[in-house]
């Protein structure tokens, strides 16, 4: 992960975000695309984690703690260039990003919890994944077939896409306006 965030830094020092930096729509291009990339973290990890344990919850807290601390590290430092002013102000960030991003964690535990560890053959009956033929096209290719290769794991990853939207539009709010807003009273103590 942490060359990842090096690798970022590197893009973020390239012609077009030079030309980005200057554009009113940073912020917004920037979350953007850091959402995508914490989207793939996640979606990685909590595949990956599935195809081992097969166990839906287990694979969406561990998924759910790497992409918040990539995310937490990556809007810090590129989207919001925010600077902590002292260990306490970090730490008051972190716990407040953690606090904001545990209301997504929750939305994806009940959407799992509901979609595909309690009720996923009611859902795979009524998307119709069982009409799939898994051994052709996009669904046959080895590097995504252990993601959705068959209608449980398909089950899993659309509605894994559903929440990781809610959770890019629910997160820039948060994160904007509680977390990293430019001028932080919460730790100085001002009212």
């Amino acid at each position: 992960m942490f060359k990842l965030v090096l690798v970022l830094g590197k893009i973020e020092s390239s012609e077009v975000m030079f030309a980005l930096k200057n554009s009113k729509y940073y912020e917004i291009v920037s979350y953007l695309l850091i959402g995508v990339l914490t989207t793939v973290v996640y979606f990685i990890v909590r595949f990956s984690v599935f195809s081992l344990t097969e166990a839906g919850i287990i694979s969406v807290i561990v998924a759910q703690i790497a992409a918040i601390l990539f995310a937490f590290v990556t809007n810090k430092v590129i989207v919001f260039k925010n600077k902590a002013q002292s260990i306490r102000e970090f730490f008051v960030q972190f716990v407040t990003f953690c606090l904001a991003r545990g209301f997504v964690f929750m939305l994806d535990i009940g959407i799992t919890l509901v979609t595909v560890e309690l009720y996923s053959d009611f859902f795979i009956t009524i998307l119709r994944l069982n009409e799939i033929n898994f051994g052709k096209g996009l669904f046959s290719w080895s590097v995504l077939s252990n993601y959705i290769g068959n209608a449980v794991n398909l089950n899993a990853f659309i509605f894994a896409l559903i929440t990781q939207v809610l959770a890019i539009i629910i997160n820039y709010i948060l994160s904007k306006y509680f977390v990293f807003k430019k001028s932080s009273t919460l730790c100085r103590g001002n009212t």
